[in-house]
């Protein structure tokens, strides 16, 4: 992989944030917990990522297929390390960002821009490095750090009747459908909040967890990479929606995220928890993505089977209600 000069990326992640937005999160805690997590769980709406021309999706394609054996495989990847599909899909990613988010090219932000987009390149560079060299060692760690396990329904667990008078506040309320039905709880999926088989709960690091979390107690960045962590869920727990789109979009969230960190902390730690953040970022959704054929597969079943529950539920409450 291409080495990259330690200093010229710490100088653009330092002087970068001195021009960044000031979206510090508050010290105070949200204690309203339950509409924190009912704003989590607003409908994910996928998002259509532009079709490459013609001639960089076959160039694309042509350093990117580790389906063979493992000595193929490294060979072509050992062309692939200085070739720039990397860098030509990742500018690409953090373009089609910039560009949903609306925010362009101001003279006054030209510094932060271009450093900013420069560090998020780097990093989404590496992930599509890293997601290379996944797939073609992949048989040797797989079995082992990927185990989301097996989803069962079990319709005796369901709720034997409907519930007429539960209330959306009630403790055993799950939720209110777009027909303004109160779900409760099915204990087939007992973390599962409206529309959501299971309900976004932040970042987590398939096969990395103990790395993450002792990283966690190094320096927090929760606050920073929470609401891309819940996008992620979210996207994995839509049906219809493909691993590789939100694998896609979670690393340019989770590495954007970090640049907002505020201008007091980016100071006080010369950049150095900025720069943190990003690869904190960069792991958990290399992680991800390492695990995603498993994960995303076990997600879609469960969500299916949830969505399943739902419809016959609101039939059944319609019915009784008659």
């Amino acid at each position: 992989m291409k080495q990259f000069n330690s200093y010229i990326l710490i100088s653009l992640l330092f002087f970068s944030n001195l021009y960044a937005y000031d979206l510090s999160v508050s010290e105070s805690q949200d204690t309203n917990i339950s509409l924190k997590e009912v704003e989590s769980c607003r409908e994910y709406i996928p998002k259509k990522r532009k079709s490459s021309n013609k001639f960089y999706r076959k160039f694309k394609k042509l350093f990117s297929d580790y389906d063979k054996t493992w000595v193929e495989d490294m060979m072509t990847y050992s062309v692939d390390m200085v070739m720039p599909d990397e860098v030509m899909l990742a500018t690409e990613d953090v373009m089609d960002h910039r560009d949903e988010k609306g925010l362009g090219y101001h003279a006054k932000d030209i510094p932060k821009t271009l450093s900013t987009d420069a560090y998020n390149i780097m990093l989404t560079t590496v992930y599509y490095h890293f997601q290379d060299v996944a797939r073609i060692t992949e048989e040797l760690w797989e079995d082992d750090a990927c185990d989301p396990g097996t989803f069962t329904y079990d319709i005796n667990k369901e709720p034997k009747e409907p519930l007429l008078h539960l209330k959306a506040s009630d403790k055993n309320a799950r939720g209110v459908t777009q027909n303004g039905i109160v779900l409760p709880l099915n204990e087939n999926f007992p973390e599962a909040l409206y529309p959501y088989a299971v309900r976004p709960n932040g970042c987590s690091a398939e096969g990395l967890q103990d790395v993450y979390d002792r990283a966690n107690d190094f320096s927090n960045d929760e606050p920073w990479l929470k609401k891309a962590c819940d996008n992620h869920d979210r996207c994995y727990f839509t049906e219809g929606t493909t691993s590789k789109d939100c694998n896609a979009q979670f690393i340019i969230e989770a590495v954007d995220a970090c640049n907002h960190i505020s201008n007091e902390d980016t100071l006080l730690y010369m950049g150095m928890k900025n720069a943190f953040c990003g690869f904190k970022g960069l792991t958990v959704s290399s992680a991800a993505n390492a695990c995603a054929d498993k994960y995303f597969t076990e997600a879609q079943r469960k969500q299916r089977a949830y969505n399943q529950w739902v419809k016959r539920y609101e039939e059944a409450y319609l019915k009784a209600k008659q």
